[in-house]
């Protein structure tokens, strides 16, 4: 009997120490405010799994809670719904959501295109200007339809100059052309490094080519970002501290991205390599001041430009309707 009392005094004294040691003080995970964030299997997003894992959003003042999915519809809803706090996606995106009522600014950036993404084509096909009449697989309204029309553009073609075959998306497009159903497509990795091999055709142009066109950002609902703006701003730096890790601990990174993207590290890292990562001194460059807009404006407005020219958008939007400087100044203050 004594025994047992003894065992049960214990356990009574372990569970108030273990729930103490959950909840008191300030900065216990419990007590910090929830950052969800909204994104897809694409490589440049992977350093929030970083912050999440290392606790730099713990260090912060915040605390991270990464969704995956690879539904762009079901990531804007959710944001458009003050599910999630943020989202990672394209500027190109956040102009057709803006275009259509969804209330979302970019304000961060997490990366660009650098190779990730491109045109892949026939082997008699030199340059993007040898599409002229060819049959291009393509995925409508989506970042893939963005940097085809963007190349069009600078090398002085038109929208009307290509014969569009509609895909859901790059796997599907690479997919058209390797049955030999169209002449070149837009597509992804790994159709992208490995060209020659998955489908006997070369690649015309990568976004190495066009680095910043397909501009990754993290944005934001703008109907809550007054309440929600000091929680926002604390998840950038925690991303900023995952980024600096990625490049000077680039193994570990690797394996923690890896696990959280269900592929081997090698795999990993071989997918990473089409993204360059943002860091505080790209994100401000991009980004500028009110004053001074920087890249981000320009593109947005080429977005609004070109998606109104194939009918993606009904009305032009304005940079000022896509871009929310507020946190960034936040950083830039505190640098």
């Amino acid at each position: 009997m004594r025994d047992a009392r003894i065992r049960n005094l214990c356990l009574v004294a372990l569970l108030l120490l273990g729930c103490s040691g959950d909840s008191s003080g300030p900065g216990a995970p419990g007590d910090l405010p929830r950052v969800r964030v909204a994104i897809n299997t694409w490589p440049g997003l992977g350093p929030f799994y970083v912050a999440e894992a290392k606790g730099f959003d713990r260090d912060e003042g915040v605390r991270l809670e990464v969704l995956m999915t690879e539904d762009t519809v079901a990531r804007r809803s959710s944001l458009a719904a003050g599910e999630v706090d943020l989202v990672g996606i394209t500027l190109d995106t956040v102009v057709i959501a803006r275009s259509q009522g969804v209330d979302m600014k970019a304000v961060g950036q997490s990366d660009f295109s650098f190779g990730g993404d491109g045109i892949i084509a026939r082997k008699d096909i030199s340059s993007v200007r040898d599409l002229k009449g060819k049959r291009v697989a393509c995925a409508e309204g989506l970042p893939s339809h963005f940097l085809l029309i963007h190349a069009l553009r600078e090398h002085g073609l038109a929208p009307d100059d290509i014969d569009l075959v509609p895909a859901d998306d790059g796997s599907q497009a690479a997919t058209l052309f390797t049955s030999g159903r169209v002449d070149a497509a837009v597509t992804w990795d790994p159709w992208i490094s490995r060209a020659e091999e998955l489908t006997d055709g070369k690649v015309i142009l990568t976004t190495r080519d066009a680095p910043r066109v397909l501009l990754g950002i993290v944005a934001a609902n703008s109907s809550f970002l007054e309440e929600r703006r000091d929680r926002i701003f604390r998840a950038l730096k925690a991303w900023f501290k995952a980024v600096r890790f990625c490049r000077d601990q680039p193994d570990e990174a690797a394996r923690i991205m890896a696990g959280k993207f269900n592929v081997s590290v090698e795999e990993f890292k071989n997918m990473a390599l089409g993204a360059q990562l943002a860091d505080l001194s790209e994100t401000l460059h991009t980004f500028g001041t009110p004053a001074d807009p920087g890249p981000i404006a320009q593109l947005a407005q080429d977005a609004s430009d070109l998606w109104l020219q194939v009918g993606a958008i009904r009305s032009a939007v304005e940079p000022r309707e896509v871009v929310d400087w507020s946190v960034v100044q936040m950083l830039q203050n505190e640098r």
